[in-house]
């Protein structure tokens, strides 16, 4: 991580086949709107939606404790289990699973390291996702004002004193399109979400997904929400972990 972008952030936000938005400054709040984009799949009407987004600072001295992660493995040619099982309220595990493995795969594929799963990110993603769902919106941004960040903080994943890097990426999407190997693939299809799932510098990974999408997207179909957060910490030492 290059501490030289300290005390700078940024943030993306970009909307599947609408503009892209950036913006730079101390704790960016920003948002776009997101253009609703109708694709065909078999026998059904499905939509997809997409945004993205990145900060890097630096947290104020004083200890605050961190959930332990654990290290995650994958091979670029192994299958990932339950990729093309559609969400529903009982299997939630299993997709979260799914997702990170299908992430870690595209990592080694193109030579990064996998990401740890992160309980603290896991917390942070699945508020978000659940948020999305009973307030009806799609933004890395909460009506009330909420930033990525403020829920990060709020995690504990944040350790004062540190340097650290994140990023988050979102997604929703009905039918076959709320897959975990169809939201993964519209990630990588995007640049800017790309860019944060192939990040170098990310070390630790949560995700979260309701098996529900925000109803003004949903159009009265089955779906689901994703949210990925990324991160990666360093230490005054320069000790990154």
């Amino acid at each position: 991580m290059d501490r030289s972008a300290i005390n700078r952030t940024a943030t993306r936000i970009v909307a599947r086949a609408a503009s892209t938005c950036l913006l730079a400054g101390i704790l960016v709040a920003s948002q776009a709107a997101s253009t609703p984009v109708a694709l065909a799949a078999s026998r059904a009407h499905v939509e997809l939606y997409s945004s993205v987004s990145r900060w890097v600072g630096e947290t104020a001295p004083a200890p605050v404790g961190s959930t332990a992660t654990a290290t995650a493995s994958a091979t670029a040619s192994a299958p990932c289990a339950n990729a093309n099982l559609i969400p529903t309220s009982d299997n939630i595990p299993q997709i979260d699973a799914a997702t990170f493995c299908l992430i870690n795969q595209q990592r080694v594929r193109h030579g990064e390291s996998s990401l740890r799963n992160n309980a603290d990110l896991d917390s942070s993603a699945t508020h978000l996702s659940k948020e999305m769902v009973s307030a009806d919106y799609f933004d890395h941004v909460s009506p009330t004002g909420e930033t990525p960040l403020d829920r990060i903080r709020a995690s504990g994943y944040l350790r004062r004193g540190d340097a650290y890097e994140l990023g988050e990426n979102i997604d929703l999407g009905t039918l076959n399109l709320a897959t975990p190997a169809a939201v993964v693939a519209d990630w990588m299809n995007s640049p800017d979400h790309r860019a944060n799932i192939l990040n170098s510098d990310f070390v630790d990974s949560g995700i979260g997904v309701v098996a529900q999408a925000p109803a003004q997207y949903a159009g009265a179909q089955d779906g689901a929400t994703y949210t990925q957060d990324f991160g990666a910490l360093e230490a005054p030492d320069g000790a990154v972990s």
